[in-house]
């Protein structure tokens, strides 16, 4: 079975500071965390944090530009080249310092006059002039799809319009991540889509639909779907990026702790 990360971002949101997070990832036995994003932590601290409790930090994102103000990612954006630029080497070398070698580069909203064809065309050019530095690392980048019912007007928003950035670039180092929970808010069959390009897949999430809560809350199978990622010969990790419906140890319930450590 696959090796799980907890996601530090939405498990534990009962714990305010982030390096409290990594604490309580350890205590609950797990190997392996993701993030959201890392450019609000202090680096070292938090490399050191990692080392001292015996965790990996095996994902995170670039900055995404002005979250506040709504962007949500630039990969995709026309004009914003150099920024997106400064942003991924800044996070390749947060990742080379805290043992991190997946980026997940947030493609950003649909700006106003930008048709989704244009910001493939975008991302594609981005990505392939950023890959050989990310190989260089020993990084891949990653395209996530995020449905557009959630994040409306979303540059990338289906599994579709990923494997066109994907296989437009052709490098080793650029890959897609793969949230079961967005591809089934899409209105797609995890599965089904997982079959059609398991062979790009880098990094796996999944959440229950709707909610976005842990498996067992909604109408996903998410115990076929891990037998899938099994059968396929995944050998990644798969995020827990959701939401606790109750509190976090509740929300963990479905996984023993036996498969916390894969």
């Amino acid at each position: 079975m696959p090796v799980f990360a907890a996601n530090l971002t939405m498990l534990w949101p009962e714990i305010g500071d982030p390096y409290d997070r990594l604490r309580a990832a350890a205590e609950a036995g797990f190997a392996l965390v993701e993030r959201l994003f890392v450019h609000d932590l202090d680096i070292e601290r938090t490399r050191r944090l990692l080392a001292d409790l015996d965790l990996r930090l095996v994902l995170f994102d670039p900055y995404p530009g002005d979250w506040g103000a709504g962007e949500r990612g630039l990969l995709a954006m026309p004009g914003r080249e150099a920024e997106l630029r400064d942003t991924v080497h800044a996070a390749i070398d947060h990742a080379t310092t805290l043992g991190t070698d997946r980026l997940n580069v947030l493609s950003g909203m649909l700006p106003e006059g930008v048709t989704r064809d244009e910001a493939v065309e975008v991302a594609s050019a981005n990505l392939a002039a950023l890959a050989p530095a990310a190989r260089e690392a020993g990084i891949t980048l990653m395209v996530e799809p995020i449905n557009d019912i959630d994040w409306p007007g979303y540059a990338i928003p289906t599994v579709t319009d990923a494997l066109r950035v994907i296989t437009a670039v052709g490098h080793p180092a650029v890959g897609l991540q793969f949230d079961a929970y967005h591809v089934a808010r899409a209105g797609e069959d995890p599965i089904t889509v997982l079959d059609g390009c398991f062979e790009h897949v880098r990094h796996v999430q999944i959440a229950d639909v709707p909610g976005r809560h842990q498996p067992g809350t909604g109408r996903l199978d998410i115990e076929a779907f891990l037998d899938r990622l099994d059968a396929l010969g995944y050998g990644g990790a798969v995020g827990l990026e959701y939401l606790p419906d109750g509190d976090t140890e509740e929300a963990l319930a479905w996984l023993s702790p036996d498969r916390r450590r894969g």
